[in-house]
């Protein structure tokens, strides 16, 4: 008898939802933690040593699977390499993004909200060698990181440049390299 009541008092207790605590390698943000200050670093958002290669190689097929199939996704030394050239169109002499532009950046916003354990490197070449072209080019770079920023990426992550090379063929170059953070930096 005493059994059956035991039955009975565990049946009708509701289950309680597990909460299963974000994934160890990536962080991954919560919708309790919304805004451009939610992804402010911390030192818990570095990775050691021993981490880098498994934690790219995920993020990297991530990437593959989310962003357009235009933009090229290769990994360097020192991290991913997103190569946007054949996507972005930057009419002459604008540094302005459209809408299509921004639509573009949306999947890798959000893989960079997921996997705070990088840095962002904005690199756009220059038209040209005149130092207007490389002012445009430094433009548009920093409009690219302003859209990033504009979805929760914390500013102190990102930086911009334009190499000291001129595009080939008059085409802006458009790269966002994704670096690990990694303990003791």
């Amino acid at each position: 008898m005493g059994a059956a009541a035991l039955l009975v008092a565990c049946a009708a207790q509701k289950p309680q939802p597990s909460k299963s605590p974000p994934h160890p390698q990536h962080g991954v943000a919560t919708a309790k933690t919304p805004g451009p200050k939610a992804d402010k670093p911390r030192s818990s958002d570095a990775l050691m040593p021993g981490e880098v290669g498994y934690y790219l190689d995920v993020l990297q097929g991530r990437l593959q699977q989310s962003v357009d199939r235009a933009v090229i996704v290769s990994r360097a030394s020192s991290g991913i390499v997103l190569d946007f050239s054949r996507r972005f169109g930057f009419a002459p002499g604008d540094a302005q993004l459209d809408d299509a532009d921004r639509a573009l950046l949306a999947p890798l916003s959000k893989a960079l909200a997921e996997y705070r354990k990088t840095r962002v490197w904005v690199r756009i070449s220059a038209d040209d060698d005149a130092d207007e072209a490389r002012a445009l080019a430094r433009q548009r770079a920093s409009a690219i990181a302003h859209v990033l920023e504009e979805s929760g990426i914390a500013a102190e992550r990102i930086s911009t440049g334009a190499p000291g090379m001129a595009a080939r063929n008059g085409d802006a170059h458009v790269e966002v390299e994704l670096q690990p953070v990694t303990r003791g930096e």
